[in-house]
């Protein structure tokens, strides 16, 4: 790949600058000729260049057997999961991926703002994925309540982990040894031991992050309190707002990124692509 610019030395907001911006200048009809064979613009294959520049890493995921882990833990946490309609099987996905793959996706990827479908870029092609589809490879429902919506409201990206709306006392409250109420603490250490274990593995899996291991930010209590109440949400809606989170971001700093495997099997399933020799 060539290099037109270094991203790896613009802040955030550049970055934002750079990518929120309508489909038709972010995907040309004809593609710009300064940029390389996969992509449609300098500005994707600069930014796909400033992801193996700055040794972006493909953030840990943990391949969930809940019937496995329920033995191991001692604890009936099956209820919390086999309540939403495909996450079982979500979370016990093959963590298998092509990095190819999945950095030319960060690097073009676009989202419409009604989450109808997403847009992106492969090896010189470009694919549409509607969310309908996307939920079919997936295996998921959809659900009308967005976690992301409350917690964050109309907020436009990168949204913050230490960001966002407070969840009710009322909501929360299965989370926590009692006695719990208005200004009561919301650490990790004040969580019922269900809810420490649910929070334990979205920080592997659906809610990727690293470090701060005692902290129990607004958007973990607002979906640990949906599981453990055994509320429906929209899990494609989780996901498509982490990647959004994600690519918003700069690339100072350790910039990871999530959900490779469940990118790559969306890649192979929703169009067909020829799988590398390797995979």
């Amino acid at each position: 790949m060539r290099i037109h610019r270094d991203l790896t030395l613009v802040s955030a907001r550049e970055i934002q600058q750079l990518w929120f911006i309508p489909f038709p200048t972010w995907f040309l009809a004809a593609r710009d000729p300064r940029a390389g064979a996969r992509f449609y613009t300098v500005v994707q294959e600069d930014i796909c260049e400033a992801l193996v520049r700055s040794q972006s890493q493909f953030r840990e995921h943990r391949v969930i057997d809940l019937e496995i882990l329920g033995n191991v833990v001692g604890a009936d946490i099956h209820q919390y999961f086999t309540y939403l309609h495909g996450l079982p099987e979500l979370l016990a996905l093959p963590g298998t991926y092509c990095e190819q793959w999945v950095r030319e996706f960060y690097a073009s990827v676009w989202v419409s703002p009604d989450r109808s479908y997403i847009h992106y870029a492969l090896a010189g092609s470009d694919y549409r994925v509607t969310t309908q589809r996307a939920r079919e490879v997936l295996g998921l429902r959809a659900y009308s309540t967005r976690i992301h919506q409350l917690c964050y409201g109309d907020f436009e990206p990168p949204r913050r982990h230490h960001g966002g709306e407070i969840p009710p006392v009322d909501f929360v409250a299965p989370c926590f040894r009692p006695p719990f109420g208005e200004g009561s603490s919301r650490t990790v250490g004040d969580l019922t031991r269900p809810a420490r274990i649910l929070d334990f593995m979205l920080r592997k899996t659906l809610l990727p992050r690293t470090g701060y291991r005692d902290g129990f930010t607004r958007i973990q209590q607002w979906l640990v309190a949906h599981l453990i109440s055994k509320t429906p949400f929209d899990l494609w809606d989780l996901i498509v707002s982490k990647i959004e989170d994600t690519i918003s971001e700069s690339f100072r700093g350790r910039r990871q990124l999530p959900y490779a495997h469940w990118i790559t099997l969306l890649i192979l399933r929703a169009r067909p692509v020829p799988l590398p020799a390797h995979l």
